[in-house]
């Protein structure tokens, strides 16, 4: 039993001594779209914001050819686990003269895709 109650102890030294950095490190997630043929590999990251109850998502999107970052913002309302938002990201940067219409969800400070379509055309991709 001391064992135990020392390890436990240490583990949560080990948790207060972590800088605030890691403490409030991006989660991401991660999604594959195929854009006009082409795989697209799309990351979505969210950290706090700067604002209380917004969360700074982050998307970078990598194809064969070329990569590109692209920011927004989530607001996360007060009393809700769910919170969505829309962003409309050309897809220029990657060659290609389409936009894809994202629909974001954050659950307990996670962004995701939760719906995506590539405009004109309305093609659903997720």
């Amino acid at each position: 039993m001391k064992t135990f109650l020392a390890t436990l102890s240490v583990l949560g030294a080990l948790a207060v001594a972590l800088p605030a950095s890691a403490q409030s490190a991006p989660r991401c997630t991660h999604d594959s779209l195929a854009v006009d043929g082409t795989a697209l590999a799309v990351s979505v990251c969210a950290t706090p914001g700067g604002k209380a109850g917004s969360l700074a998502v982050t998307e970078t999107f990598k194809s064969a050819t070329a990569s590109f970052v692209h920011s927004t913002s989530l607001d996360v309302l007060p009393g809700t686990d769910i919170s969505r938002s829309v962003d409309d990201v050309p897809l220029d940067r990657i060659g290609s003269a389409r936009v894809l219409h994202l629909t974001l969800v954050a659950r307990n400070g996670v962004a995701s895709i939760e719906h995506a379509l590539l405009l004109p055309g309305a093609q659903v991709l997720k």
